[in-house]
């Protein structure tokens, strides 16, 4: 490793399977993903490093494309950086790539939006391989249901409904780009949900409100109103957290490199 005399950023995009994890954000008496990667910074580079990251993700969520951030006193080449901290990491983390950026990109605050996939296993009988890994669902999923239902959530709401009772300081208004629902080899059903930011378990409260109203036989139309509403009381239960993955973060054309 090279010193340069100032601070070098970096950015890593990171994959994990949160099945063993208390969730992101590093906590008292419990592993989180920033816990392992913290400590494998460490060991690799013998400095005591703080990570940021673009999302929080609950206690067993995944990630496909977590972004960090972090600042170094020496310079490391990027593909020397991924190839070591994949070998000191745990199994279920893993670093998809690394980049050198400025000091003035932030992983939270320069993100533009965050696309986020839910899984479901739809078929009558259960399956070990997506245990932990999807929500498992008996009756048959009706996607067209699910699509119209998803369209009133497109476009900027207020989304109190869906998400944790929070305080009346903080805003739920939220902008959804869009919401995708399709059918993947017969019996896995995704939804895919890009948003410019999320409430604390809004993406899973949509789900679960959408797959309530279609076991209810309610219509579509009731997630107008459940949104009207702006009470979390009608709004449906809380999808799992395993079926849930953090998909992507989206930057700027300045950091497009990112953009993977």
């Amino acid at each position: 490793m090279e010193s340069r005399g100032t601070r070098v950023r970096y950015a890593l995009i990171v994959q994990y399977d949160g099945t063993a994890y208390s969730g992101f954000q590093i906590q008292d008496n419990a592993n989180s993903i920033q816990h392992e990667i913290e400590k494998a910074l460490k060991i690799f580079t013998r400095q005591d490093v703080r990570i940021v990251a673009a999302g929080r993700t609950d206690a067993g969520v995944h990630a496909l494309g977590q972004v960090v951030h972090f600042d170094l006193d020496t310079h490391v080449p990027a593909d020397r950086l991924c190839i070591s901290l994949n070998g000191i990491l745990p199994a279920d983390i893993a670093v998809k790539k690394a980049f050198v950026v400025d000091n003035l990109f932030h992983a939270r605050y320069s993100a533009i939006a965050r696309e986020y996939v839910y899984a479901i296993y739809n078929h009558p009988y259960k399956s070990p391989f997506m245990r932990y890994r999807a929500m498992w669902v008996r009756e048959p999923i009706d996607i067209e249901f699910c699509r119209n239902a998803a369209t009133y959530c497109i476009g900027e709401k207020d989304f109190a409904s869906f998400c944790k009772k929070t305080s009346a300081e903080e805003s739920t208004v939220r902008y959804i780009e869009y919401i995708t629902v399709e059918r993947m080899f017969d019996d896995v059903v995704v939804f895919t949900i890009k948003g410019n930011a999320f409430l604390h378990n809004m993406v899973r409260i949509i789900v679960g409100t959408i797959l309530y109203l279609l076991h209810k036989g309610k219509s579509p139309e009731t997630m107008k109103d459940i949104i009207e509403s702006c009470d979390r009381n009608c709004s449906g239960p809380t999808a799992p957290a395993y079926g849930l993955y953090f998909k992507k973060v989206y930057y700027p054309e300045s950091y497009n490199f990112l953009n993977v």
